[in-house]
């Protein structure tokens, strides 16, 4: 995809006047030609390989049309995407030469290359399995400049989120074309399946729910015919589930979605009691338990090191296991992990590493802009003066190292 944007991307220069491109004149007329032949080469580039990219791509649409059966020679596949048993051995970036059979639209066998006979030379191209994203948020994506995150910490994205919910979210045109093209951009460049926080459904306004169920709804099902799966998590603010008048209603509405599951917004749980954590947590298990659906929740997103709701998170979560639930959890951001002493971190890893099928998901382009921000404040961060100048000090990213070290896996299925 980066190779079939370039073309584009060198051009789109050319239009703009008050681009760079303007600016040459003001530099010595040597690097003015510099500039611009690097420029032409560019394009040049581009174009001969967006040429080659686009020859081969029709040559396998064709290839698959017209045989059962189809050899790409020369391509290259990450190690990580290949059967740990197998004996392949890769090179310095951790990609495997080989050749990859395909029947009936399927991979069947992959081999070294002593294959004999008809194949497609992909010219060393590399193989990649299609992409899972599998932690966004839809219902707010594409909402730039009317919802400019001043600060860029935590605090101000909830505030601006609910100013932009108030004003634009009842509208379902709005909701289902920002929706709409976030899923078609990631469809282009190779994702096929998705899942998306569905803010908004756990508000009192029920036009602000019905309108994010609807489209949802609709756009799970006209994508689906283009072979993406599309998931939705149905959130409560974490003690929420603790009250039946009030979960119970959440759960009857988000279970009469196809594709939805449950989640929480755990909060800063510093100062809550650990037993009542641990109630409102085994409350929503049991809910996930009865309508067997996964989980998936947003915890410990703050930089409060006083805050790990991992803790009474595994308790909870082993004995859901042992009481017979066995679907997937997903546990999202995890920021405050990393504040803990050495001795919490390695207990809450350990027993992470117990509780499979789970996942922990890193948001490195979200984390590292939100945390440690000037504008932090209570009741979800410890505070950080906004007017005082600071540069932030903490990435604001979890063990992601550790945890995978301690063998976590079993992400989201399809269903």
């Amino acid at each position: 995809p980066l190779l079939r944007c370039l073309p584009s991307r060198v051009a789109s220069l050319y239009p703009y006047p008050g681009s760079k491109m303007a600016l040459l004149s003001r530099v010595p007329l040597t690097f003015a030609l510099s500039g611009a032949a690097l420029a032409a080469a560019s394009f040049t580039l581009g174009a001969l390989l967006n040429r080659r990219h686009g020859l081969l791509r029709l040559k396998l649409k064709l290839l698959a049309r017209a045989k059962r059966t189809l050899v790409l020679s020369r391509v290259r596949v990450p190690r990580s995407l290949l059967p740990p048993s197998s004996s392949f051995v890769s090179d310095a970036e951790g990609l495997v030469d080989c050749d990859v059979h395909i029947l009936d639209g399927k991979i069947s066998a992959i081999d070294a290359g002593q294959t004999v006979g008809p194949k497609c030379d992909a010219g060393g191209s590399i193989l990649l399995s299609c992409f899972t994203d599998a932690h966004t948020h839809m219902i707010k994506t594409h909402g730039h400049p009317r919802t400019r995150n001043p600060t860029g910490s935590i605090n101000d994205a909830l505030r601006v989120e609910l100013i932009d919910q108030e004003a634009n979210w009842l509208s379902e045109e709005d909701v289902y074309r920002r929706m709409d093209f976030a899923i078609a951009t990631a469809y282009h460049y190779g994702t096929r399946a998705m899942r998306t926080h569905l803010d908004g459904t756990n508000s009192p306004d029920a036009q602000l729910r019905a309108t994010v169920y609807t489209a949802f709804t609709k756009l799970r099902a006209k994508w689906a015919a283009k072979g993406v799966c599309l998931q939705g998590v149905a959130n409560l603010y974490l003690p929420l589930w603790g009250k039946p008048a009030l979960a119970e209603p959440h759960l009857e509405e988000a279970m009469s979605h196809e594709g939805v599951l449950l989640g929480a917004y755990c909060g800063n749980v510093n100062g809550t009691p650990f037993a009542e954590t641990e109630a409102h947590l085994d409350a929503l298990f049991a809910y996930a338990h009865a309508h067997g659906v996964q989980v998936d929740l947003h915890i410990d997103e703050t930089n409060d090191p006083q805050c790990c709701c991992l803790q009474p998170l595994v308790h909870c979560l082993r004995k859901a296991r042992a009481n017979g639930y066995t679907k997937p959890v997903l546990l999202g951001h995890l920021t405050a992990l990393s504040l803990q002493t050495p001795a919490v971190q390695r207990e809450v890893v350990a027993g992470l590493a117990a509780l499979r099928p789970l996942t922990a998901i890193v948001h490195p382009a979200t984390n590292l802009g939100l945390q440690d921000r000037r504008g932090s404040m209570p009741p979800h961060c410890v505070e950080i003066d906004a007017d005082t100048p600071r540069t932030p000090q903490w990435r604001g990213l979890t063990l992601v190292q550790e945890l995978a070290a301690a063998g976590g896996g079993g992400g989201p299925d399809p269903a």
